[in-house]
């Protein structure tokens, strides 16, 4: 970025010339940048990638809701923020501890194409108490998202995340990767979403 002085003859400058530079002031000074051209691409990995926070997105909306009787959040907050190391914000770190699971995209995609129960566990289970949550499906769009995702595989991501943390507590400990979770230990985990005690 070049500080000019007195741009294009005059004492101040703002806007683009052609599509070659812009003109602005910045910090009480005039200056002058390449001009770059605004991208939102859409294409599938991009896509993907949206979809991927999107699921984290609304697992922390679910987690978070503000309750009087809970002011500190709920279980599964409280051992997040416990657990989140100095200088990171607690929701970031949750949602990248459970990126590192779906970072890549054909691990992604089994999830998508496979199931994700690799018990005995029916995957029926994480989908209703997904459901129970009221967690929406993220969609499929031409814009946003590239396939659909259902309750219960967002509720699986959200327990990776768990997992990936080794985040325990008095009764509860998510030391086991989730696949092999039985019935009991999901229902538990969707109860953290919203339990106070």
């Amino acid at each position: 970025m070049a500080k000019v002085e007195g741009p294009l003859f005059s004492l101040e400058a703002r806007g683009k010339i052609g599509n070659v530079m812009v003109h602005f002031p910045w910090k009480g000074r005039n200056v002058v940048r390449k001009w770059l051209k605004p991208t939102n691409p859409r294409d599938v990995d991009q896509k993907i990638i949206r979809q991927k926070l999107a699921v984290f997105g609304k697992n922390l909306v679910q987690i978070t809701t503000p309750s009087t009787a809970a002011p500190n959040g709920s279980i599964l907050v409280q051992g997040i923020k416990r657990l989140t190391p100095a200088a990171q914000i607690w929701n970031a770190y949750f949602t990248k501890k459970g990126m590192e699971y779906v970072a890549n995209d054909s691990d992604f995609t089994n999830l998508l194409s496979l199931g994700y129960a690799c018990t005995s566990v029916d995957s029926q289970i994480w989908k209703c108490c997904g459901l129970e949550l009221e967690l929406d499906t993220i969609l499929s769009t031409a814009d946003a998202y590239a396939t659909d995702i259902e309750p219960g595989l967002m509720l699986y991501m959200a327990a990776y995340a768990a997992y990936a943390m080794g985040l325990t507590d008095a009764t509860n400990s998510y030391s086991v990767h989730p696949c092999n979770w039985n019935t009991a230990e999901i229902s538990q985990f969707a109860t953290d979403f919203t339990s106070l005690t």
